[in-house]
Parts: C-alpha cells; sequence; structure tokens
C-alpha cells in the first residue's frame, strides 16, 4: 500500500510540474524564453496569459491548458501563415488576435476583443461581445451568441443555434440551423435551410432564397433589393410566416407556402404563386394585374382572408419616382424625380447602421469622403421613405 501511496504522489508531482503558467512579461515572439514569465517557450498543455504584443511565430495544437488573451495584449501572426487548433482546454481573447485558421473542436472559447482571420471552424459554445472581421470563411456549430459585431465576411455556415443581438454583416450566408437575429442582420445573399427567426431589422443586398422556414415576428422588417425564392424544390416543406414587414425590390416568387396573420408584403416588380397563400396577411404588388388576385402569375391557392395594400397607407417604404444615379457612383449622387422637388431627407448608412450623412432637401449629394463601398440611402418625402443601396467606387 505504502508503494501506491508514493507512486500517487509522484505521479500528482509529476502533473503539476508539466502544467506550467507562462505569463508575458515583455513584447516578443511566440518563441522567445525572454517573452515569458517562466524563461521558457510554452507549449501546448501551458496556461499561457498574454498582457504584452506577442507575435505568433509558430503553429500549435492545444489538447490542454488554455490561452488568455487580456484587454492589454496581443497575438498577432509574423506571415500569414499561423494557425491554431483547440482541441481540449481553452482560448479567450480580450485583446487582439490576429491568425491564418482557427479551429475550435473541443473546449471553451470565447471572444470580447478583436480577431481577424482567414478562416474559422467552431464546434464548440461560443459568445461573441467583441469584434471578428475580415473573416474568408466561417463555419460555426454548438451554440453561438453575438452581442457584438462580425463585420466584412465573405462567407458564413451556420449549422448550430446561433443568436444575433448585436450586427452581423456578412457577404454570402447560409443557415443550416437556427438562427435568430434580435437586432442587425446584413447579407448580400441568403441560403436558409433550416429555421430563420427575425426580430428586428434584415438587409439582403442582393437576393434570398428559403428552403426551410422563415419567421418574421411582429414589428420585425425583412429588406430584400433584388428578389426573393420561396422554394424547397425536394420536399415542398418551404415556409414563410410573416407577421412583420418584408419589402422585395425585385421579383417574389413562391412554390411553396407563405402564411401569417398580421404582416405585409411589398413587391415591386413580378410576383408568382406556384404554391398556398394562406391565412390573413396582406400582400401588395406594385405592378399588379387588373383583378384579384393582385399577382402577377398566380397558379396556387389564395386564402380568402389575405388582403390586398391595405398595410402600404403607413408610409413605412414607399417604392416612388426617385430616380438615384450615377450608381455606382464615384465624387457625387444626383436625386430627381417629382417627389424630391420639394421638401425631402436624404440620409446615407454604412452597413453597420452608422449614419454618414443626412441632407435636406439636397438633389446632389458628395461623395468625395466616403470610402470605397456598399452603403444604404433613404429618401423620406412627404409619402413615404425610399430605400436602396448604392455602391461607391474609385
Amino acid at each position: 500500500m505504502r508503494n501506491y501511496v508514493i507512486l500517487a504522489i509522484t505521479l500528482m508531482c509529476s502533473v503539476m510540474l508539466t502544467a506550467q503558467t507562462a505569463t508575458s512579461v515583455n513584447n516578443g515572439p511566440w518563441l522567445m524564453p525572454t517573452t515569458w514569465s517562466c524563461s521558457c517557450v510554452p507549449t501546448p498543455g501551458y496556461t499561457v496569459v498574454i498582457n504584452h504584443n506577442v507575435t505568433l511565430n509558430t503553429s500549435f495544437a492545444y489538447t490542454s491548458g488554455s490561452i488568455t488573451i487580456n484587454s492589454s495584449g496581443s497575438l498577432i501572426q509574423d506571415n500569414g501563415t499561423r494557425d491554431i487548433w483547440v482541441n481540449g482546454g481553452g482560448f479567450s481573447n480580450a485583446g487582439n488576435v490576429d491568425v491564418r485558421f482557427l479551429f475550435v473542436q473541443t473546449g471553451t472559447f470565447s471572444n470580447s476583443g478583436t480577431m481577424t482571420m482567414t478562416a474559422m471552424a467552431n464546434y464548440v459554445n461560443f459568445t461573441n461581445s467583441g469584434t471578428i472581421q475580415n473573416v474568408d470563411s466561417l463555419y460555426f456549430t454548438g451554440n453561438v451568441t453575438n452581442t457584438g459585431s462580425f463585420l466584412a465576411i465573405d462567407s458564413i455556415t451556420t449549422a448550430g443555434t446561433f443568436t444575433n443581438n448585436g450586427i452581423s454583416i456578412y457577404n454570402q450566408f447560409t443557415n443550416t440551423g437556427l438562427y435568430t437575429n434580435n437586432n442587425n442582420l446584413t447579407f448580400t445573399d441568403v441560403t436558409n435551410i433550416g429555421t430563420m427567426i427575425n426580430g428586428d431589422t434584415i438587409t439582403a443586398l442582393n437576393s434570398g432564397w428559403n428552403l426551410g422556414t422563415l419567421t418574421l415576428l411582429s414589428n420585425s422588417y425583412f429588406l430584400v433589393n433584388n428578389g426573393f425564392l420561396n422554394d424547397d424544390p425536394v420536399q415542398h416543406n418551404a415556409v414563410i410566416d410573416n407577421n412583420g414587414r418584408m419589402n422585395v425590390l425585385d421579383s417574389w416568387y413562391n412554390f411553396d407556402t407563405i402564411k401569417g396573420v398580421s404582416g405585409s408584403f411589398i413587391v415591386q416588380d413580378s410576383t408568382v404563386n406556384y404554391g398556398n397563400m394562406k391565412q390573413s396577411f396582406d400582400f401588395c404588388d406594385l405592378t399588379p394585374p387588373s383583378s384579384a388576385p393582385y399577382i402577377d402569375f398566380n397558379f396556387g391557392t389564395v386564402s380568402t382572408g389575405i388582403t390586398w395594400c391595405v398595410n402600404t397607407t403607413v408610409g413605412e417604404t414607399v417604392y416612388d419616382d426617385v430616380f438615384i444615379y450615377p450608381n455606382p457612383a464615384t465624387t457625387f449622387l444626383r436625386l430627381n424625380g417629382t417627389s424630391v422637388q420639394d421638401e425631402f431627407i436624404v440620409s446615407i448608412y454604412s452597413l453597420t447602421g452608422v449614419e454618414m450623412l443626412s441632407a435636406k432637401n439636397e438633389p446632389e449629394i458628395d461623395l468625395t469622403t466616403f470610402s470605397e463601398g456598399l452603403y444604404i440611402i433613404t429618401i423620406t418625402t412627404n409619402s413615404g421613405t425610399t430605400v436602396r443601396k448604392i455602391e461607391v467606387t474609385r
């Protein structure tokens, strides 16, 4: 028995010796011993605390231990090829991180600072209260809660449960899980195969395709700058349940089910229904046929409870004769049309919702101070507000 006790104590001491802590004491490279309090180079299994500017000049996989970057610290790669794989242990950032690939397979992960990377795959529950930016590809499973910002994300696929309580701006967005938007979500194109719930504001700068379930809650708003398709070509289970507002600036196509008891659709151009339109929402085709149902091409079924253009008198977003040109623009933007010959207010917003300009009765807008990129312009007249996307190029 005495030998077993000695062996156990020896093993405990061995674990204590290997589970070392390395805290940064200077700015410097990861592989430089003078960067760390241990006068060593921390390896996977260490508890690493970064309070300084540490240059990541190696790649590694963490299966135990942890890396914590505090608000005064940073972990920045030296040549654009450094990767971190977390497969156990923890990774927490409150400072600044810049790596090529971040793969979180198991363990814990949180961000309250700023993270920049080429690609990221995350399979664990994750809370972001900081900024994740300039990412080419993101893939998420697990439970993700965002109270911060996802900015300039080229491609994102969400396969778990994602709750957006902050700002999210994507280019190509694919949802196969459960995505709930409670704040501001902007993307160029979306493909929803899972479930999307909108409780606030969604802007599609181009188009959308719903193959799953899209729910618009009361008082929510979904603006589509091009066309929107509701169609599951295999199972025909695509559903839009609209109790909010959905405005489509081009064409709207339904091959499956559209329903809602208090929502409204406004479609500027073509409307096509091959599926079912149920319950009692309001539908407004701004280029309607001469008789009910006021849908350009109706080959499906339409409930008798649906109303036509009843809600469009609320001056939310109307589409009048405002012409905005040139678009794309370089140094100026002109507004024309009968409704902007009298009183009007023009505002331009970044995709993050920041007001960049506000002017009254100005038919020509100076864009020389604007950076290249996409913006949202609103023109408010006595009849309502027109919303458009503009692009600034140089």
